[in-house]
């Protein structure tokens, strides 16, 4: 399995197998504004990853949805934008473990597979990503390229699926995306499960 990015000083710059640590950035893509794995490089090793999950704790899937982020691009521009994006990147990183693999769906959303875990250890995770993207504050250069700006209030949905209730990768990404849209008709303001795990909490 991978890991997104990893680099000595805890910071992420190339993709690496995290069971040997050995870069494999010949064979996965990775997203020029984020630094994560691209949405084809990341369907290629989940892919990989979830052959290899078994046993009652496997993992999860979550598909998270940065909220209006489009006034972003509409009030400052879309350098300021993708200043916003590589520092939402940040945050997953930090709210996620070693092993867990991380990618850009595209423009403003991102996957994140969830390794040994069950659906209390996926739920926390969610949380602290929104609870990380709701405490940003990034400084960004706005649409003339020179005047500096500030952007916060930033927000997120959620969706969460477990691997044991959609083992197919394809199926796993359609029921975390159906829990994303639960999560935004409830505002944005809590991660949606959807799918429960048929053993229970695995934690």
């Amino acid at each position: 399995m991978f890991a997104s990015v990893v680099k000595e000083d805890g910071k992420h710059s190339s993709a690496r197998c995290w069971m040997c640590g050995t870069s494999v950035d010949g064979r996965w893509a990775l997203d020029d504004r984020t630094g994560l794995l691209t949405w084809r490089s990341w369907q290629d090793a989940a892919t990989q990853a979830l052959a290899r999950m078994s046993g009652p704790r496997q993992g999860a899937l979550l598909f998270i949805d940065l909220n209006r982020f489009k006034v972003i691009n509409d009030r400052y521009g879309h350098l300021a934008g993708d200043m916003v994006l590589a520092a939402v990147a940040d945050v997953l990183r930090s709210a996620t473990r070693h092993g867990d693999l991380i990618g850009r769906y595209g423009g403003d959303e991102f996957v994140v597979l969830l390794t040994r875990c069950g659906v209390t250890d996926a739920r926390e995770v969610a949380q602290r990503i929104a609870r990380g993207i709701r405490e940003l504050v990034v400084a960004v250069t706005t649409v003339n390229g020179v005047a500096a700006a500030h952007v916060a209030g930033l927000s997120a949905s959620i969706g969460v699926a477990l691997t044991d209730a959609a083992p197919v990768l394809g199926e796993l990404v359609l029921a975390a995306d159906a829990a994303l849209l639960a999560s935004k008709e409830d505002g944005g303001q809590a991660e949606a499960c959807a799918v429960g795990s048929r053993r229970g909490d695995d934690r």
